[in-house]
């Protein structure tokens, strides 16, 4: 099938899964697919009734390097239904309530993103047997749950999953640790050094595989000043994490 996109204008996807409307934002290379296709997840800012819809940047990016690029708001994000996950998490940061609450709404999150690979590969533009899945903050935590719950993945990566909560959420650091553990698809694990915590990275890097899949990882040197500039490496650091991702992808998709 010959795109007649430019690679930042998305197709606007809408599909129904556990009783809510769930909206995507499918960006295909110029050219003839179908086209193996990337599936990106946001973290938390992405709030209902804001203006940052659909991401074209890193949309952009990947399909100049021919991969199409699906962006998908679970419930409670942007234009899909639900309830904000502020709602659901409602217990006082760091408590061990917090800490079981967080866990239970990403899980649930993250099987939206599971739904919507099964949406996705019956595009006519997209090859459905080269998938994969990234994703940054609560994206990159949903990115590697989602890579355990389905073989529909080739490969993952997961820049920054729970950064923020790393430190002050034990049953959230053992939920990812199992995943990284049964998660069959090569993982890349990625932060930049002056993140909230690297926990993620260097953790979850260094976890042994239960079946001998391939795990990866890079801290990348500071980035800013910040914590906050640190833990938004995904969304504007791609000059700099471009390199090592599309080699990755490259090498498993």
């Amino acid at each position: 099938m010959t795109s007649d996109q430019n690679g930042t204008v998305p197709e606007i996807i809408s599909f129904a899964f556990n009783g809510e409307s769930l909206t995507g934002y499918l960006y295909i290379p110029p050219g003839d697919g179908p086209f193996p296709c990337v599936l990106t997840n946001h973290g938390s800012g992405i709030e209902q009734g804001t203006s940052d819809l659909c991401r074209p940047g890193t949309a952009a990016l990947l399909t100049s390097w021919g991969y199409a690029s699906l962006l998908v708001h679970r419930h409670g994000y942007g234009e899909s239904t639900g309830v904000p996950w502020q709602t659901e998490v409602s217990a006082e940061f760091g408590t061990e309530t917090y800490d079981k609450q967080l866990v239970e709404r990403l899980q649930a999150e993250s099987d939206d993103v599971v739904a919507a690979a099964e949406q996705i590969r019956n595009h006519a533009s997209v090859d459905a047997e080269r998938m994969a899945v990234m994703g940054s903050s609560f994206g990159g935590t949903v990115t590697l749950w989602a890579a355990m719950k389905t073989d529909r993945f080739r490969c993952a990566i997961d820049f920054a999953g729970a950064a923020i909560n790393w430190d002050h959420t034990p049953r959230l650091r053992a939920a990812m640790t199992t995943a990284t553990e049964q998660t069959r698809c090569p993982l890349y694990f990625i932060q930049a050094e002056n993140d909230y915590s690297t926990g993620p990275t260097r953790v979850l890097g260094q976890v042994a595989s239960t079946d001998g899949h391939l795990i990866q990882s890079k801290v990348f040197p500071p980035f800013g000043l910040t914590a906050d500039e640190g833990h938004f490496f995904e969304k504007y650091g791609s000059l700099l994490w471009g390199p090592s991702v599309r080699s990755f992808l490259d090498n498993w998709m």
